[in-house]
């Protein structure tokens, strides 16, 4: 099993490159991705693989011109920009599968006249305010 000591100005390297805007393009790229693909680009402990090293620092000096401070750093800030859009993507779903659950609530207050839903309160004073403007109807 390889191991590897990585500095810190490795480390800061990733870190800068996670914001750079190219970076953050090919990690969208592969958000969508198929875990099948993502296999064959990382490894079984989750390390960039030599091909996905290489592959990223092409793309990346084919969209910015400049090259890569370290090989595998711009891979290495793909795979963590990834795990920060999986994040905002998974807080994403959460707050629509909330909102949507807070409207299925109102519906079903709304549906079966919860006394104390604003909604129904209000259904009631203008029903009963219809009915007195309305005057006895014969």
């Amino acid at each position: 099993m390889p191991v590897a000591a990585l500095s810190p100005a490795f480390d800061n390297a990733v870190t800068a490159l996670t914001a750079h805007p190219a970076v953050t393009e090919m990690a969208q790229d592969l958000l969508t991705a198929p875990p099948v693909m993502l296999g064959l680009l990382l490894t079984d402990s989750g390390t960039p693989t030599t091909r996905f090293m290489a592959l990223a620092n092409e793309r990346f000096t084919e969209r910015t011109g400049e090259t890569a401070p370290f090989l595998g750093s711009v891979a290495r800030a793909v795979q963590a920009r990834l795990t920060e859009l999986r994040a905002e993507q998974e807080r994403r779903q959460e707050a629509e599968a909330a909102e949507l659950e807070a409207r299925q609530a109102l519906r079903d207050m709304w549906r079966h006249g919860s006394p104390r839903c604003p909604l129904t309160r209000y259904a009631t004073a203008s029903g009963a305010l219809a009915d007195r403007l309305t005057g006895p109807t014969a």
